[in-house]
């Protein structure tokens, strides 16, 4: 997507919602899972190296390729449970109900920013592109970040509490995730330029990964390969998994003008999540194949896992791409 495009009649959000639009983007990421899926297989085995090289033609049999691929899914969940346990501690029932009874939004804010792992590798980002975040995080009223959490909690119970698990796993229509949308941009769930989905995705994401998925540089990035860099005849003829800064030219010695790419950080959280339970189901099968079961009640650790072995055969072009700008990408 195109910053310029986005408020306009032709704005690429007025399309991407719709069903020929969401079966043309899912049948190409079909197509690239399997070669992606076949390609993680490759890289990650002990023969990747000899194979690629095109000396050797060495046949993997079932059992390594379970075995690579059980390595790769017990890594990904060894990271998870690395940071999750901070987002368990932070948003414990009872440490928020003594900062609802203490009524102390900047103690809340203070230790938000430091205990909670996305917004304390935010605030200590040196990245060019976070000054400005920064500064509006410092500025916001401590009110509205202590509000927005509260309600983003709540949220998370609802949800939980009136969607089975079996029900969710299958699915398959965007109405389904309907309630999802609110998270998009209603005033309970946003502090507009400081708490956006990248956050409140991230904070769902680590308290429960069975029903949210973070939609962060590693996953958006992730669907942008999945969907072969492809428009699919958008107006901004761009890809709408990337959003391209059109509107902030900065100084580039070779071309005079650079276009800021990141990944597309209003993308809607509904669509979002059925494009990530697709993939999911995807990953399940294929998995199975291996005899290799991926556990349901973790189903987006397991996404975000493949998306991070997409990113890693692709971290030349993301480079390019964002200048090299991708410190706290995942």
């Amino acid at each position: 997507m195109k910053r310029s495009n986005i408020n306009t009649e032709k704005s690429d959000f007025n399309r991407i919602k719709e069903l020929e639009h969401i079966e043309n983007v899912w049948s190409t990421i079909k197509e690239q899972f399997a070669i992606y899926f076949e390609r993680m297989l490759d890289v990650e085995s002990e023969f990747g190296a000899l194979k690629e090289s095109g000396l050797f033609k060495i046949k993997q049999s079932p059992s390594d390729n379970r075995k690579v691929l059980s390595d790769i899914f017990v890594n990904g969940m060894a990271q998870f449970e690395r940071e999750n346990s901070k987002y368990g501690s932070f948003f414990d029932v009872d440490k928020l109900q003594e900062f609802e009874d203490d009524d102390d939004p900047k103690g809340f804010k203070t230790l938000l920013s430091t205990k909670v792992p996305v917004i304390h590798k935010a605030r200590n980002s040196k990245r060019e592109m976070m000054k400005e975040w920064q500064t509006r995080f410092a500025n916001s009223k401590a009110n509205d970040i202590y509000a927005i959490f509260f309600n983003l909690m709540a949220f998370m119970n609802d949800y939980v509490d009136e969607t089975k698990p079996s029900d969710f796993f299958h699915f398959d229509s965007l109405n389904q995730f309907e309630n999802l949308s609110v998270l998009n941009d209603y005033d309970d769930f946003n502090v507009p330029g400081v708490i956006g989905m990248g956050i409140k995705s991230s904070v769902l994401y680590y308290l429960n990964p069975q029903y949210f998925l973070c939609a962060n540089k590693n996953t958006l990035y992730g669907f942008y390969f999945l969907s072969d860099s492809n428009y699919f005849d958008l107006y901004s003829r761009t890809n709408e998994f990337i959003m391209l800064n059109d509107m902030k030219e900065e100084s580039n010695k070779r071309y005079n003008t650079n276009m800021l790419i990141d990944q597309n950080y209003w993308y809607p959280y509904d669509l979002f999540i059925l494009y990530g339970l697709r993939l999911y189901r995807l990953l399940k099968e294929n998995c199975g194949k291996y005899n290799l079961h991926l556990s349901d009640e973790f189903k987006f650790v397991h996404v975000n896992t493949f998306m991070a072995q997409i990113w890693k055969m692709n971290l030349e072009k993301i480079n390019t791409m964002t200048g090299g700008d991708q410190e706290d990408a995942r």
